[in-house]
């Protein structure tokens, strides 16, 4: 939070009313992946504390940029200041953000490498993004690219960043970046889920939106086939909502999903084997398996 408040510029009173999310209202659990994946490799996660801000500024940035893409949630920032101040503030954000980066106590070759990361990392949330805008993801292996690229890319940059600052041996960065993949995943699958059966905004059904459990419906063989086929090439998803959810539960597409995420989250653990500090590893471990504490509501 320091950090952050540091490197805001006063001069912007607007701004700074936007970072008071960050500065002081209460977080999420957001800034400890770069700081528990610098401690999973190292015992001086103080240097990761550049990255923990950047990251969180970075977060704000793609989530306003979110919701004026998806436009799905009443109470974000575009319908209280207007889309092109949205906008603007989310292009403000991301260069705070590197403002972060280069202000922090690091060698240059240090600098250079985490600030790749970052810029690779937007990149592909970018063209993971527009692939999912263009709403052309109808098979498995679109959509995990999508998904790989839109939010998998989001979580490997927290986790190896945060390593990063911590160490110069490849197979330990590796294993972090590895795990926060797997995170970025599951945190999609659970997206997806919610998006269907305990919708928080408009529901992806209403939106007309294709997820993972639409395509598991289209893709698997099941004697109602066809019949979501049609129901899905019609368009009309709010008017079949309640027949698409049938058909979904009557193949249990809820357990392929739970499945799904619970295999990711073995291979996220798996990769922290070789990680020395316990510190951190049980940080992360924590991070993903507290987001599987009442799966058994989930498939009721």
């Amino acid at each position: 939070r320091e950090y952050v408040r540091q490197n805001t510029p006063k001069e912007w009173p607007e701004l700074l009313w936007l970072l008071s999310t960050i500065e002081d209202e209460p977080l999420g659990p957001l800034a400890v992946l770069p700081l528990a994946s610098c401690a999973a490799v190292s015992e001086n996660l103080l240097e990761a504390i550049p990255v923990a801000a950047a990251w969180e500024v970075f977060n704000l940035a793609m989530r306003i940029l979110d919701d004026l893409e998806d436009q799905d949630d009443n109470n974000a920032l575009w319908t209280v200041v207007g889309l092109p101040r949205a906008f603007n503030f989310a292009g403000a954000l991301y260069a705070l953000c590197n403002k972060m980066l280069v202000a922090a106590p690091w060698s240059p070759s240090k600098y250079k490498i985490i600030n790749q990361e970052f810029i690779r990392a937007a990149m592909r949330l970018a063209a993971g993004q527009d692939r999912d805008l263009r709403a052309t993801t109808y098979s498995l292996e679109n959509y995990w690219q999508t998904i790989e690229d839109k939010n998998a890319s989001a979580f490997e940059l927290a986790c190896t960043a945060g390593a990063i600052c911590g160490t110069t041996n490849d197979t330990l960065i590796s294993a972090c970046r590895t795990f926060g993949h797997h995170l970025g995943i599951v945190i999609q699958l659970f997206d997806d889920f919610e998006g269907i059966w305990e919708p928080t905004r408009i529901s992806d059904l209403v939106r007309g939106k294709i997820t993972l459990p639409i395509i598991y419906g289209l893709t698997t063989i099941h004697n109602r086939q066809e019949e979501l086929q049609r129901l899905i090439t019609n368009g009309n998803f709010t008017s079949s909502s309640d027949q698409i959810l049938e058909i979904l539960d009557s193949i249990h597409t809820r357990d392929f999903m739970i499945w799904t995420a619970l295999q990711e989250r073995e291979r996220a653990l798996k990769a922290l084997v070789v990680c020395p500090g316990k510190s951190g590893v049980t940080a992360l471990a924590a991070y993903i398996s507290t987001m599987f504490a009442h799966i058994e509501d989930a498939i009721k």
